[in-house]
């Protein structure tokens, strides 16, 4: 029973830290867009300890340590950043994803 209570505590502890740290994230992103200050990368490939971005404006390709890259990421991760900060963007991956599953399609039909 009391594992149970400490397991609950824990969770709970779990749950607002990310909370904090989505809303730090939104607020400095909303900053970042105001200055115009977001990079915003596509997870092209992995190659060991190392992630090769792509900037999805310029094309340029650059090499950044897994360990600094959010762990949820797959190639065709969708990554902003901001201040060095590697931040992975749902909304985009599955904008993205569907833009292209919609091409492919097309092309197939």
């Amino acid at each position: 029973m009391d594992l149970e209570i400490f397991n609950n505590i824990q969770k709970k502890v779990t749950d607002i830290k990310n909370e904090i740290e989505q809303n730090h994230n939104f607020e400095e992103i909303e900053l970042a867009k105001k200055l115009d200050a977001i990079e915003e990368y596509s997870v092209d490939r992995f190659e060991g300890e190392y992630a090769v971005l792509e900037n999805r404006k310029t094309n340029e390709l650059k090499q950044v340590k897994r360990d600094m890259l959010p762990t949820n990421i797959k190639e065709g991760s969708i990554l902003q950043c901001v201040n060095g900060k590697y931040m992975y963007n749902e909304e985009l991956t599955k904008e993205e994803t569907n833009r292209i599953q919609d091409r492919m399609n097309k092309l197939w039909n």
